[in-house]
């Protein structure tokens, strides 16, 4: 899962680097293979790419990833990945994660979740996100544990006390 989710972040990005060779690059590129797709486009204002597959295992466990970002040229930039497994059992994984950054700050959120054959469904997904012009930054947990969902957050400012979050 690691190993597909990699060659296609690796791909897009160089996909989206060959069509960046100068500020003024502008074109797209578009790849289709037996169990995957991927392209990239750059012009004036950035550059991005995406990337997805799917894979068979010997197993019979059947897993799509897909992944994408982008670059624009007033220095903003993020990137997303997620992964989708599927077992003959009945068993689901996924897992995802996204970043961004810019001007007005940052954010990033990552997460997994799994139901076993039986149902039994467990996950969590942790968020953080700071504002630039002020130094405020949240983060948090969400967790999906024995079917109760509990949520848990905290706000700071520039200094790292605690605020209230609104």
């Amino acid at each position: 899962m690691t190993n597909i989710r990699t060659t296609l972040t690796a791909f897009s990005a160089l996909a989206a680097l060959a069509l960046a060779s100068t500020a003024d690059a502008r074109g797209s590129v578009r790849v289709r293979g037996q169990n995957g797709v991927a392209s990239a486009v750059a012009g004036p204002k950035g550059m991005a790419g995406r990337a997805a597959g799917t894979t068979v295992a010997a197993d019979g466990t059947v897993t799509r990833a897909s992944t994408g970002g982008f670059m624009g040229a007033n220095g903003s930039k993020g990137a997303r990945a997620s992964s989708t497994s599927v077992s003959p059992d009945g068993t689901v994984s996924r897992s995802a994660n996204a970043s961004t950054s810019g001007a007005r700050g940052s954010a990033s959120s990552q997460g997994s979740f799994t139901r076993s054959a039986d149902g039994t469904a467990s996950g969590s997904r942790s968020t953080s996100a700071t504002n630039a012009a002020t130094g405020n930054s949240y983060s948090g947990t969400t967790t999906l544990s024995n079917g109760q969902l509990s949520h848990s957050g905290t706000c700071t400012n520039a200094a790292g006390e605690t605020i209230a979050c609104r």
